[in-house]
């Protein structure tokens, strides 16, 4: 894995776990943790895996629905000429 690849992955997961407690979506609960960000090699697609306390599905659906919002603040924050597109998912089910 490359260098800049594992600068984009951190720094997505800086910019999320900042960015998730700002959204106003009921099904999402106090804490949502960002366990671990894959960046794919040409830097096009990022998996986001995420954990909390209760029911992931709910959350995991709000943060897909929330993608668009999430992708904007990375393109504020990171100078990168194209925002990754991200996915979500269960940070449980990850093998890391």
């Amino acid at each position: 894995m490359s260098q800049r690849v594992m600068q984009v992955e951190s720094g997505i997961q800086k910019v999320l776990s900042q960015s998730i407690p700002n959204l106003s979506d009921p099904r999402l609960p106090v804490i949502v943790t960002v366990e671990r960000v894959r960046v794919s090699a040409d830097l096009m697609h990022a998996k986001v895996y995420v954990s909390c306390i209760g029911e992931i599905a709910g959350v995991l659906e709000a943060l897909n629905g929330a993608k668009g919002f999430l992708q904007r603040d990375l393109a504020a924050e990171l100078r990168l000429k194209r925002t990754p597109l991200l996915e979500f998912f269960d940070g449980s089910q990850a093998l890391f």
